[in-house]
């Protein structure tokens, strides 16, 4: 029988697991100690269960859908894109990466020697070429906005 119990979760441990999944600023109670309280068990109970592999694996799963749901990422979008249309250029950078409309900048520096050995005049004009180019890129991201 204890088998069994090892691969699911019991009402209040589902309940616990619900509750753990609602973002920390807006769970009822708000804290796992007044949770605790609430279900008439001891914390260390909620802490227990929470080393049940059944439970983890759940935990997960749930977490997982919860990141991946379609409707948490459009609103992401949409603020990336409101705040770019407001002139923020990372926002900017972002929501057209995210939504491939720009590939992320690529930079490709090569030399035939190894950086150890690279003079100080070498090393600083590698370092403006990477500079000229992340200038360029932003203000092309100027542009768009």
């Amino acid at each position: 029988m204890k088998q069994n119990e090892e691969l699911t979760l019991t009402a209040q441990q589902q309940e616990y697991l619900n509750w753990l999944c609602i973002a920390p600023q807006e769970r009822v109670p708000n804290s796992k100690r007044a949770f605790a309280e609430e279900m008439g068990v001891d914390i260390t109970t909620l802490r227990r269960w929470q080393k049940k592999d059944i439970f983890v694996a759940q935990w997960k799963a749930a977490v997982d859908d919860i990141q991946g749901s379609p409707e948490r990422t459009q609103r992401l979008l949409d603020t990336l894109y409101s705040k770019a249309l407001e002139g923020d250029v990372k926002s900017a950078q972002l929501y057209l990466q995210a939504t491939n409309r720009m590939a992320p900048p690529s930079v490709t520096i090569s030399s035939n020697k190894k950086t150890v050995d690279l003079s100080d005049a070498e090393l600083d004009s590698l370092i403006a070429t990477i500079a000229e180019r992340e200038k360029a890129n932003r203000n092309h991201l100027k542009a768009v906005v």
